[in-house]
């Protein structure tokens, strides 16, 4: 707007007076102008009206602003007073007008114009000086933004609140910051808006009644011609776009609309009755104002309605200013606080008796030795990858340099990288009682296997003496498709390094009698060994088992496996996986230990997360043996989700197989996508893999896999993937809605779940789901999980009666809401998810309440004892006198109702101001700080109100 403060003149500079007129006056012309500003041809001028913005001396010619957007220079002659003018609602036609907005105006010339407008008569016109040309380019903005879809219709019940009684239009509400507003005229008037809105704030406690506290966005609208409203039907509402409607029209002080043109538009405002039209001096029952382009029009929204009639399509931008909206502060809840912390939003545990994961630990590259240890370096995006070291043996005598020569000679391997595990070799035999002998006997898998296990009992309160003294019906799996030891030149031979051997010393040197057994299904046996130890666990009726011990291992002892995939062309020579990655040519050969402790029961206290289903299946006949069968891997998942009673969309994070292999990845995701695209998911879906973390455990993969699910349900949060620098283009990420997490990205809510694939290269596939709940972060705090419900619930209903808003019922706050109303808001763990918000006014006696509260004082002046307040000659004030002691500093707050856990205190510690706001909540033990000189007395008053606080002090 020309009213810019950085542009106008201020209202004590110099301004000279020539025939009768000094800059800024209100002017009318004569015939065209001599010169004009601006390219192009110049609109009809005779007659305009303008404001005056500029003076010539030696030529005594006038610079003029019109109305019409020109700026020229006019001979004196030509510039002169206009004579006869009246303003609209006083005595004025219907173009008639109350201010100019022009370059020159003074900013509080025209807010404190504007405020006697609304003061006296509840509305004011504007005219602005704006190019018409510069409106016909905004207009056309408008209507390329309807051709690209980005207008739309306003629901039924609220569209003539905002278009005026018989309304009707396209709109869009404004973002400034949206790329889709390009014309630098719609931002302007935008802002002008919020400037009209600043100049009215400091008259408007005056001149409406109403401290203008903010104003809404712009709302865009074009007018709706008839043979347009098939193409733009009403919308439904939905009670928040009623509760927002009916949330600004409650504290709606001015409405503000600016017709752009570009034909005139005939505005009627039509007097609402009540108090605040009563009140208007110059009160109108109705008055018809004539808006062509660049006409603002101010009203009061208590004062009057509107309607907008034109001959042809128009353009408007309006706004309203909002008065101060009530501020209501949690002061107290009533309840249970375990039945709070049951509120946490998202998927919903499984219901009755689970399969409960009480621990789960690690024996990982980089000395991740224990879940926590691992979840640090996931949390830090690292990876574990290292050169092949000599102690496993000279990588260098079989590496081929040049992958593209590896059939060409004799055998060799293309990686020499993997994720290395120390201290293999190393074994404390004591405490599992196996003598020496044996021990060197024992090939690692068995050693790390018993130290993981036995990490996991010792968690759970069983040590190797426990066992000893007390067997357990108990299992044990153990997953892994391969043992290197027996073909590294150290087995002693016999049957002491077989297969099975690995899961059967585990239960015998931990004393457990029940289900004992190896899986071998290739990378996903240990998923598989899981699945069966679930399927035994759910057996209650003959073999009720009392826990369960699952571990996955894989160690890379002997480069034989290394040339075979090397010369099979399934390993990166990068020496990492590249999954999701455009250039993802294999996989990384990794090695490690992990493992779970499962026990069945209902909500097990330390219970880390709940294995919800898991499912194993075959591929059958596809391609070939070794490659994915997608619609094999779909069935899967679809039987695991139904297994888990959940559907797609409750997914939270998906643990991909991703190996890194520019076959395998693509058709997994394809088979995610398939599932998930079942039904419209409020989310994406957040997908990621360890692998590119530590490489492929083949057989202890799946495990590693798992306990990557647990962590995230337990931390709230999707772990990245790493090396991702392009999308491999044969993901079908664009089909469906889902992000492959290169950052840690946390849950939307506290709990959720996390799924896991592992897909065997001989086509047995295992899928697995886990539900958890965040266990760690903040600390419970009543009043953050009350605010934090009541901001995800759906809004309050709001039941649409009549056209008139004031008459709708809602369960928000009443309109009329006063300073000290309480209100309440109930809720139950066992609210359905759609339950809606509802304020309850509080209609107990508070006056009564009131009435009977007593004060004490407790401070540094008293030894902190509690002294009576007398009461004051005002309901609701209390006062007493104090000694300031020798230290010149008094410190106190006060005690309620003689209750020492009611204490009335300042939110801020160590608080000097007496406007500070005061609050009696749980657990608040601040006090005030006043300096004074020694020895002196102080006033303290307390003044309590319908529940609101305030306070003073002062020498006595």
């Amino acid at each position: 707007m020309g009213a810019h403060p950085g542009a106008t003149q201020g209202a004590m500079s110099f301004q000279p007076i020539v025939n009768g007129m000094r800059l800024g006056s209100l002017v009318q012309v004569q015939g065209q102008p001599e010169s004009k500003k601006g390219d192009g041809e110049a609109p009809e001028t005779d007659g305009q009206l303008g404001q005056l913005v500029g003076y010539v001396r030696d030529s005594n010619k006038f610079e003029v602003a019109c109305i019409n957007g020109v700026t020229g220079t006019f001979d004196a002659k030509n510039v002169q007073v206009p004579k006869d003018l009246r303003k609209p609602g006083t005595g004025g036609d219907d173009s008639s007008f109350d201010v100019l907005v022009g370059p020159v105006t003074t900013p509080d010339v025209l807010g404190e114009e504007m405020s006697n407008c609304l003061f006296e008569k509840g509305f004011c016109v504007l005219k602005v000086c704006q190019s018409v040309a510069e409106v016909d380019t905004a207009a056309e903005a408008v209507r390329s933004l309807g051709d690209a879809g980005l207008l739309g219709r306003l629901p039924q019940e609220i569209e003539q609140g905002y278009l005026g009684t018989g309304g009707r239009g396209k709109v869009m509400w404004m973002d400034p910051n949206s790329a889709d507003i390009k014309d630098p005229l719609l931002e302007h008037n935008d802002q002008n808006l919020s400037y009209l809105a600043s100049l009215l704030q400091p008259f408007s406690a005056d001149s409406i009644g109403k401290i203008i506290d903010e104003r809404t966005p712009a709302l865009l609208s074009l007018s709706l011609q008839d043979d347009e409203l098939e193409d733009y039907p009403h919308p439904m509402a939905s009670d928040k776009i009623l509760g927002d409607y009916l949330g600004t029209w409650r504290h709606a002080a001015v409405r503000a609309l600016h017709f752009m043109g570009p034909v005139e538009v005939s505005v009627t405002l039509e007097n609402r009755g009540g108090a605040g039209a009563a009140a208007l001096p110059s009160a109108q029952d109705s008055v018809l104002i004539s808006a062509p382009s660049n006409t603002i029009i101010l009203f009061r929204t208590d004062c009057y309605t509107y309607s907008a009639v034109a001959e042809s399509e128009y353009f408007l931008m309006m706004a309203s200013f909002l008065a101060q909206a009530p501020h209501f502060e949690l002061t107290g809840f009533e309840g249970d606080i375990k039945a709070l912390s049951a509120l946490t939003e998202g998927p919903a545990p499984p219901p009755g008796n689970v399969l409960n994961v009480l621990d789960h630990t690690t024996r990982l590259a980089s000395c991740w030795d224990s879940g926590g240890m691992m979840n640090t370096g996931l949390q830090a995006g690292t990876d574990t990858i290292v050169e092949i070291p000599i102690t496993r043996f000279d990588v260098d005598f079989y590496f081929c340099e040049i992958p593209d020569e590896i059939l060409l000679g004799p055998p060799r391997t293309v990686q020499r990288h993997t994720s290395f595990v120390d201290g293999t070799d190393f074994f404390d035999h004591k405490y599992f009682e196996i003598s020496l002998n044996e021990a060197k006997g024992m090939g690692p898998l068995q050693r790390m296997v018993l130290e993981v296990g036995g990490s996991l009992m010792t968690s759970q309160g069983i040590s190797k003496k426990v066992a000893n003294r007390t067997a357990h019906h108990a299992g044990c799996s153990v997953g892994l498709d391969k043992d290197d030891f027996p073909g590294s030149g150290l087995d002693q031979g016999g049957s002491m390094n077989a297969l099975a051997i690995i899961a059967n010393r585990f239960s015998y040197v931990f004393n457990m009698k029940g289900p004992n057994f190896i899986c071998d299904t290739a990378c996903s046996a240990s998923l598989t060994a899981v699945h069966c130890a679930k399927l035994m666990m759910y057996d209650r009726q003959w073999d009720p088992l009392e826990y369960f011990i699952c571990v996955g291992t894989h160690l890379c002892l002997v480069p034989g496996p290394w040339i075979g995939c090397s010369m099979s062309q399934m390993v990166s020579p990068q020496g990492r996986c590249f999954t999701f990655n455009a250039s993802a040519n294999g996989y990384l050969r990794g090695e490690g230990t992990s493992g779970m402790f499962l026990k069945y029961g209902i909500d097990l206290d330390g219970r880390e997360a709940v294995l919800r289903s898991s499912n194993v299946a075959q591929d059958g006949r596809s391609a070939s043996l070794t490659a994915p069968n997608g619609p094999a891997q779909e069935e899967m998942i679809t039987r695991a989700i139904r297994e888990a009673r959940m559907t797609p969309p409750e997914s939270t994070c998906w643990e991909c197989h991703g190996t890194g292999t520019s076959l395998g990845d693509p058709i997994e995701v394809g088979a995610v996508r398939k599932v998930q695209v079942k039904m419209t998911r409020p989310e994406p879906l957040m997908m990621s893999t360890a692998k590119s973390n530590i490489g492929h455990l083949e057989g202890g993969a799946a495990m590693a896999g798992m306990m990557k699910c647990i962590m995230q349900v337990m931390f709230g949060e999707c772990f990245s993937t790493l090396h991702v620098r392009q999308l491999n283009a044969h993901l079908d990420h664009a089909a469906f809605e889902a992000f492959f997490e290169t950052e840690c990205s946390s849950f939307k809510f506290e709990q959720g779940h996390s799924q896991v694939s592992s897909l065997g290269f001989g086509g047995s596939n295992g899928h697995a789901v886990f539900w958890g709940k965040k266990v760690s972060g903040e600390a419970l705090d009543p009043y953050q999980m009350i605010q934090k419900k009541m901001k995800r619930m759906p809004p309050p209903e709001v039941h649409v009666i009549g056209d008139n808003p004031d008459d709708w019922d809602s369960d928000l706050p009443l309109a009329d809401v006063k300073p000290g109303d309480k209100y309440k808001i109930f809720f139950s763990s066992e609210d359905a998810k759609d339950t809606p918000l509802r304020w309850v006014k509080d209609t107990s006696a508070d006056a009564e309440e009131e009435e009977d509260a007593s004060f004490a004082i407790t401070g540094s002046f008293n030894d902190w004892e509690e002294d009576r307040m007398a009461p004051g000659d005002v309901p609701g004030q209390f006062m007493t006198t104090v000694t300031v002691p020798s230290s010149g500093s008094v410190e106190f707050r006060f005690v309620k109702d003689g209750d020492s856990t009611k204490l009335v205190c300042p939110l801020e510690p160590g608080c000097s101001r007496r406007s500070a706001p005061i609050a009696m909540k749980e657990g608040l033990k601040n006090s005030w700080t006043v300096e004074a000189e020694p020895e002196s007395e102080l006033q303290i008053e307390l003044l309590y109100l319908q529940g609101k606080y305030s306070i003073v002090w002062f020498k006595v």
